[in-house]
């Protein structure tokens, strides 16, 4: 009987320690970057997700969690998310429980060497820092990759910043028109919130413009965003053409 009671408590003790050393074999979370490339800026999310039924630390050498590269089709690097930051020298850990996911963020303004990239598709890759796991060394480095399309820069907008919140909202941009006038709307994905609005513009050239847009309270969104569209209208035929969707506001 106390043979039997030894073998029990021997299994209890030791199945969570194979289970944890399995699991650490299997990587017990994911680790994804997503971009999403915008008109003038790239979004960079990355994922840490705990998939298993237990909490895991994470630990770093330094302040440093992540490293996020872009390379061109030639293989040439474009952007590294630690380029010109310093980092604390300093063991630093995260605790993450089951299913939860922590989230960091970086942005891109499409620039290196001063001049914005060329159009066409970049690799972006994604590299968790972390040096231990639960107390355990981490033996491989996590990795992501996506490949995101980068547009060509707008002909009639650019360099465009919001301020304001609540349905009231300032736009600085510069715009060139070939016509002496640009357009603009606001909607939420769904509906119009503010009907087609015209800006005129003084010459051909590239000009620095202001707009102010309100949104009465009970049109805007519970959920969702608040978007601005800019355009210019062709000669031709007044076809709306080098559209540029800003988000005003996430609600």
């Amino acid at each position: 009987m106390l043979r039997l009671l030894a073998a029990a408590a021997l299994i209890i003790f030791t199945m969570p320690l194979q289970s944890f050393e399995a699991s650490k074999k299997e990587m017990p979370f994911d680790f994804k970057v997503m971009p999403q490339a915008g008109t003038e800026t790239m979004e960079i999310e990355l994922l840490l997700r705990n998939t298993a039924n237990y909490p895991l630390s994470f630990e770093f050498r330094t302040s440093q969690f992540y490293e996020v590269k872009i390379l061109n089709q030639k293989g040439e690097m474009v952007y590294s998310s630690s380029e010109g930051k310093a980092f604390l020298q300093a063991i630093q850990s995260i605790g993450v429980k089951p299913d939860e996911i922590k989230v960091w963020k970086e942005q891109w303004d499409y620039r290196h060497n001063g001049k914005r990239v060329k159009e066409g598709e970049y690799i972006v890759k994604a590299r968790l820092l972390a040096s231990n796991l639960n107390g355990k060394e981490l033996e491989t480095k996590a990795e992501s990759e996506a490949t995101v399309y980068i547009p060509g820069q707008n002909p009639a907008f650019r360099n465009v910043k919001v301020t304001g919140e609540n349905g009231l909202y300032s736009i600085s941009f510069d715009g060139r028109s070939k016509s002496g006038k640009l357009w603009y709307t606001v909607e939420d994905g769904h509906n119009e919130l503010l009907p087609e609005k015209g800006v005129s513009a003084l010459s051909n050239d590239w000009e620095n413009l202001n707009i102010k847009v309100s949104i009465p309270a009970d049109k805007l969104p519970e959920n969702g965003s608040v978007i601005l569209h800019l355009y210019e209208k062709s000669l031709e035929d007044g076809h709306i053409i080098n559209s540029f969707p800003v988000i005003l506001e996430r609600r």
